[in-house]
């Protein structure tokens, strides 16, 4: 076999998850066929082509040359390993299993599928060195995804019946993860979907992009994971913004294209957060070259996923276009048990409010009545005050029947057992807050504070809930509590800090703390010791990794309605302040 080095830069893939996301559904429609415009991930023979034609027909690439299906940057039935289960990219087997449609070919050889490999959401196109061999490099002219477009429209109308891909953004975001970079490309993107919207074009589909920084062509470079990742979730919210904006203008215009936004990057957390529920036994590592089943990895080579990751997208992508999405589901209520005591160990905490409107939020402090439930020492007489993100004090209460608010406490149905507990009840515009639970007079003992989602908008999200507190041992540990409503699956990440805190001036953190993961009838659903095993990629994913190794974090993506608490304790019974966080993914 030839020996070659392919360059790094010819497209990104990882298993695409697509489900979507604030999507317009009409009656399912029946397609005509599927017209492709992306990169590497869906390019099924142009590469191929233009290497070729270069090189004169020596070189194919990708081919079976290279361990390569011939024209697809993935495995088929000769590649080694190789595997019979699943044949072609995504769109194919979207097309011919789940659709019933011919697959989309190679547009240079007369097909609909216009991806190149190494094409980004620019317009033209751009030199590319697609494969270094012993006897020189081989440059191909790559065509760019307004390239792709220009060369459709100008041989072809659009089709009101034809289901349009618009898949691009990886290989701008790897070229240049800035910010500015992230806006210009998803506006390069949604330019793309204009433009089919206003040739005629009625169902399109839109991916965002995955954790870029997860592929395993990354693994050694940190810094780089840390940016490339950033850089995706903030193209989700830019891309997500931007075709909010396009759809009222096409609205404007008469123009009502179904646009099936597919969230690619929360759905590969999901993944990453349990691989073994899509049958991968590998989420990290290459298959190519290896005495390994491929269907059980999720990558072929360092940037592309095998066969079996493009069955998921065919399926997923079905599911996008013919299920939809069920409502947003919202954390009604989180809540933390923790020992306060004094000084730097009373209890401090900490919730964000997302969106863009005000949310009404009820906090309870409680103490005596927790003797109830066979807590022992519980807190007395608990005090609670609320300050906003500059530390200005918003509220505070002792007793909650002496608050000006008891009468709309007492109709709200959470009117504390015990009239030494505390409530505040706060209309809080977006933003973070913190809140502290102490003891008066200096008391301590065993507390809960809780914070109650009284809104019924979806356009302010109780988003996550911090509290910080001394760890002891036995029933002195820190257990925070989250109430997930109906609704979609929700993101959760629970963490468990204590190194870190160090340098927020604490002078006795948990120096090993562990996190365990309980549903509402105390099974056991998730632990971790140190974040980095077993769920590296998906703590990564969310930008959500702790700073200090021996911190632990579970990423929890199927959480169904119900109860959820998470407990930290310090390893091997020691003791410290620690933080115990629950995060909502927006």
């Amino acid at each position: 076999m030839e020996k070659a080095r392919r360059i790094l830069k010819l497209g990104i893939g990882l298993v695409w998850l697509l489900f979507g996301s604030a999507n317009s559904f009409a009656q399912s429609p029946t397609f005509s066929q599927i017209v492709v415009f992306g990169d590497s991930l869906s390019d099924t023979g142009n590469v191929r082509n233009r290497t070729n034609a270069k090189s004169n027909g020596a070189i194919d690439f990708p081919s079976h040359t290279f361990n390569y299906d011939n024209g697809r940057f993935t495995n088929d039935t000769d590649t080694s390993p190789s595997s019979h289960t699943y044949l072609g990219v995504w769109h194919e087997q979207l097309a011919r299993t789940f659709l019933g449609l011919p697959a989309a070919t190679n547009s240079l050889g007369g097909g609909v599928n216009y991806a190149f490999g190494g094409a980004t959401t620019m317009n033209g196109t751009h030199d590319e060195t697609a494969v270094s061999t012993p006897f020189g490099d081989v440059v191909i002219t790559v065509d760019d995804m307004g390239r792709q477009m220009d060369n459709y429209l100008a041989s072809h109308v659009g089709s009101p019946t034809a289901l349009y891909i618009v898949w691009g953004g990886s290989n701008d975001l790897r070229n240049d993860d800035s910010s500015s970079s992230v806006v210009a490309t998803a506006a390069r993107a949604t330019m793309l979907v204009s433009r089919l919207a206003n040739a005629g074009a009625k169902y399109i589909l839109v991916p965002n992009v995955a954790p870029l920084g997860d592929i395993p062509l990354y693994s050694g470079n940190p810094a780089r994971i840390a940016t490339l990742n950033a850089a995706s979730a903030r193209y989700r919210d830019e891309l997500n913004g931007d075709l909010t904006a396009l759809q009222s203008s096409l609205a404007a215009q008469n123009l009502t294209p179904t646009i099936y936004r597919t969230d690619v990057w929360a759905a590969n957390v999901r993944i990453f957060s349990n691989g073994p529920r899509f049958s991968f036994t590998n989420i990290t590592s290459p298959s190519q070259g290896s005495n390994v089943n491929p269907d059980q990895y999720v990558f072929w080579d360092d940037k592309h996923p095998t066969t079996a990751g493009h069955f998921w997208i065919a399926k997923t992508a079905f599911d996008a276009i013919y299920n939809p999405p069920s409502p947003t589901s919202k954390a009604l209520n989180i809540s933390t048990r923790v020992f306060v005591d004094t000084g730097e160990r009373v209890s401090i905490g900490g919730f964000i409010i997302t969106g863009d409107i005000s949310k009404k939020i009820l906090i309870r402090g409680l103490g005596p009545s927790l003797s109830a439930s066979g807590v022992p020492t519980p807190l007395a007489d608990p005090t609670l005050t609320l300050f906003n993100n500059a530390g200005n004090m918003q509220q505070t209460n002792d007793d909650w029947r002496n608050s000006p608010d008891a009468a709309e406490i007492m109709s709200s149905g959470l009117a504390p057992s015990n009239d030494r507990e505390s409530v505040i009840i706060a209309n809080l515009a977006p933003g973070q807050y913190t809140v502290q639970l102490a003891g008066k007079n200096g008391g301590i003992g065993n507390g809960v504070v809780e914070i109650y989602d009284l809104s019924s908008s979806s356009s302010a999200t109780l988003g996550n809930l911090s509290t910080r507190g001394f760890v002891g041992t036995g029933d002195n540990v820190l257990i925070g509590g989250v109430i997930i409503g109906n609704g979609d699956s929700p993101i959760m990440v629970f963490r468990a800090l204590g190194p870190s805190l160090a340098s927020f001036g604490v002078s006795n953190p948990l120096l090993d703390p562990t996190i365990q993961l309980f549903d509402g009838n105390g099974t056991l659903i998730g632990s971790d010791d140190d974040w980095k095993n077993p769920q590296l990629q998906a703590v990564r994913g969310v930008n959500l990794a702790p700073t200090n190794d021996k911190e632990a974090a579970i990423v929890s993506a199927f959480l169904t309605p119900g109860n959820y608490t998470a407990v930290v304790r310090g390893k091997n019974n020691t003791t410290g302040v620690a933080l115990v966080e629950a995060y909502r993914v927006p």
